[in-house]
């Protein structure tokens, strides 16, 4: 079963420094609005690289807007690994911050 989380909650989460985050979006996005301690895999080359990925890690997915994280963390559900999507991705996350 794939979990998701909102903006806010992963902001609290960010604060404690105990969350793994995936960077989903394509390269030439990541320098706008970078998460911090973000893993920067875009979605087409993350099934590829699997094998780096820790199944006893729990990941929070984040994409622009949150509907391709979603569907990353339900492929990601299915390998075995805990995959929690951020609701609204960066778009939603950064809007918290500008608030």
């Amino acid at each position: 079963m794939t979990y998701s989380v909102s903006a806010l909650e992963f902001m609290s989460l960010l604060d404690q420094d105990s969350a793994t985050v995936l960077d989903l979006r394509d390269e030439d996005m990541f320098d706008e609005a970078d998460l911090p301690n973000a893993i920067k895999v875009s979605m087409t080359t993350l099934p590829s690289k699997l094998h780096q990925l820790d199944k006893t890690k729990t990941y929070y997915l984040v994409s622009q807007f949150g509907q391709r994280s979603q569907a990353m963390a339900n492929y990601l559900d299915e390998q075995g690994f805990c995959a929690i999507n951020v609701i609204g991705g960066a778009t939603a996350y950064h809007h918290y911050l500008a608030s």
